[in-house]
């Protein structure tokens, strides 16, 4: 072997001994980043798999009712996953002189494994306290709080009020019957004040007032312990001279539609006014679930959430071969095909938002159907808003440990 090729092999075995720790720590390197890297994928691709679970079981539960059968609710209490790491490596060769020749023949090798063993556990939702929720009629406060999110007015009291002040958005349970001229009269009045909303005239705000909550008691019959445990309590205890005594006092929340001056002498808001018979000039309107359609505010009779499913439902297509499964179907040919449409194919679609498989046939939201996506949307958190989670022991927990 001349010079050249002696010191080339030299420098080659040098270099050889490096590989195989280099190896190694690549391998390593690439095990280490796996925890986080896996973390990231799990949590996105569980996160995702539970919105899209959740949207498929709302829309099978609004095609159950389509069918007038029981809709059935789980809850996902767990999610937990043991993730797996291997990693080795090897190296081998072959050293020597072969044919008069110097042998030298390193071959690096490194192989990693993984695997994940996921347990997800589902809980059905047929406790008392669940099925209340489910039929309670929808507070107020949820119709604040949907509107402040940024649902329209228009699209919130379509899907949870069967009245307001005398109009009617009512479709019977038992064969889906309705007044074809109430359902238009009450969208006509929800399309004014969304219109009214859009340009600012009108929103639905809340108001705290401090209200007398007890009869009169004599002064005798108060000590400063009492005003002081009150005030603890959030409360108040006020003298008042007549009748003489001291009345406990608290905030109460009120819920109002406040109008913007600007209003009043606006054709939708004339209209409105008019259709709910509201005094003039006014710059909040009371809204109650109480009081009488001639109290100057506006009486709402909200349905369930149950209810607001039921009256989704309407919106659901079926097959001509199941038209003696269902009752009248009013959703097409009324302003609700504006709200929901849910269409039917007897084999899967390309273009579905969300799809589910009932009785043989393909439900399904269209990607390109905006309103029935945004009305799914508010339906979900209308859900979320009116039924809790039902405990601790029934809020999602993911786990992800990461072994090697």
């Amino acid at each position: 072997m001349n010079p050249l090729e002696r010191s080339g092999a030299a420098l080659f075995a040098s270099r050889r001994g490096l590989i195989l720790p280099g190896l190694l720590l690549l391998v390593l390197a690439g095990c280490a980043i796996q925890g986080p890297n896996a973390m990231h994928a799990s949590r996105l691709g569980y996160n995702e798999a539970v919105q899209v679970s959740d949207q498929r079981e709302l829309l099978l539960n609004l095609v159950r009712l389509r069918y007038s059968e029981a809709p059935e609710f789980l809850a996902v209490s767990g999610i937990s996953t043991q993730m797996s790491y291997d990693a080795g490596a090897s190296i081998g060769g072959d050293f020597g002189d072969a044919d008069g020749e110097d042998l030298n023949v390193v071959s690096p090798g490194a192989s990693v494994g993984y695997s994940e063993s996921p347990t997800i556990t589902f809980i059905p939702r047929r406790d008392q306290d669940f099925t209340r929720q489910l039929v309670a009629p929808v507070e107020l406060d949820s119709l604040y709080l949907l509107t402040r999110d940024g649902w329209g007015l228009d699209r919130v009291l379509l899907l949870i009020a069967d009245e307001v002040n005398g109009i009617y958005n009512t479709v019977s349970r038992e064969d889906g019957s309705a007044e074809p001229g109430d359902l238009r009269a009450f969208q006509e009045l929800v399309s004014r004040m969304r219109r009214l909303e859009s340009e600012r005239l009108i929103r639905i705000d809340v108001q705290l007032r401090r209200e007398i909550l007890s009869a009169v008691i004599p002064d005798k019959l108060v000590s400063a312990g009492d005003m002081l445990s009150a005030v603890k309590d959030g409360y108040r205890m006020e003298y008042q001279a007549q009748p003489a005594g001291y009345v406990l006092t608290g905030e109460r929340t009120h819920y109002v539609l406040a109008v913007d001056k600007r209003a009043w002498d606006h054709p939708d808001f004339v209209a409105v006014r008019r259709a709910l018979n509201l005094p003039s000039r006014s710059e909040t309107y009371e809204l109650d679930m109480a009081t009488s359609p001639d109290s100057g505010g506006l009486r709402l009779a909200t349905r369930s959430v149950l209810g607001a499913m039921l009256y989704l439902s309407n919106g659901v297509s079926v097959p001509k071969a199941h038209n003696g499964l269902v009752g009248r179907n009013v959703g097409l040919n009324s302003p609700m095909k504006k709200l929901l449409e849910v269409r039917v194919s007897a084999a899967p679609v390309d273009d579905a938002y969300v799809a589910v498989q009932h009785r043989g046939y393909w439900f399904y939201v269209s990607d390109e159907d905006i309103d029935s996506k945004r009305t799914l949307g508010l339906l979900t958190s209308l859900v979320r808003l009116s039924i809790s989670a039902g405990g601790a022991q029934n809020v999602p927990i993911l786990t992800l440990p990461v072994s090697r």
